[in-house]
């Protein structure tokens, strides 16, 4: 986002995208872990989709430089739980997914044609297209940015969660599991792969996920 300060329309756009983006995550997240039997989110008021609820701090600092961040976390089931703790850690993915290539779609039937470069490109510095096309733009590549980040198997985010759920109970496992979770590792491996550019342009996480999105991009766009 940093890169848009020089156009305040993109800039805010933006800003409110992944705002919508990671507010969309958490909410859906917290609703089905409360039904799954979570009264942590509801004493929390993680159920509201207010954004002040669902912001992570480190994920913040992420989206500002890279474009990309991820929504607070929320405590998964026990393990022994398996189902639930499935659906609690994708479903907030799923629900970006679904709303990004949605507005995706919008923005191909609306407005056929646009040429489009990398979706993390797109995602720092915005595009000079009319207002409603690069709205639609906008938010469908925060939320479906948003979503496939959600998936890395890293940490707090919900893939690495998940990941660790279903592993075995082995001591590396525990020991890798406390060293990205409880000493916050995870959060510095992230950023560090977001961020740091690692033998080319761009840094290694933003270019998988151009990997993963563009093909999906074009494909509903029709770019």
């Amino acid at each position: 986002m940093l890169y848009a300060l020089g156009d305040p329309l993109s800039l805010v756009l933006l800003l409110v995208a992944f705002l919508l983006a990671v507010t969309l995550h958490g909410w859906v997240t917290s609703v089905v872990a409360r039904r799954e039997g979570d009264r942590a989110v509801v004493a929390e008021r993680r159920t509201t989709p207010d954004p002040r609820r669902h912001v992570d701090p480190f994920g913040a600092v992420a989206a500002a430089i890279a474009g990309i961040g991820w929504s607070r976390p929320v405590e998964p089931p026990d393990r022994r739980r398996r189902p639930a703790l499935v659906k609690v850690l994708l479903a907030g993915a799923v629900a970006n997914l679904v709303v990004g290539l949605a507005a995706l779609a919008a923005l191909g039937v609306l407005y056929g044609g646009i040429r489009l470069g990398s979706p993390s490109r797109l995602l720092q510095s915005g595009v000079d297209l009319e207002l409603g096309a690069r709205a639609l733009l906008v938010l469908g590549l925060a939320n479906l940015m948003t979503g496939l980040l959600a998936l890395v198997p890293i940490p707090p985010l919900p893939g690495g969660r998940l990941l660790f759920g279903l592993a075995p109970r082995s001591p590396g496992w525990q020991k890798a599991e406390y060293q990205l979770v409880e000493r916050n590792i995870g959060i510095a491996v992230l950023l560090a792969l977001l961020l740091i550019p690692l033998g080319g342009p761009q840094a290694l996480l933003p270019t998988l996920l151009d990997t993963l999105a563009g093909p999906l991009v074009r494909l509903v766009t029709g770019a």
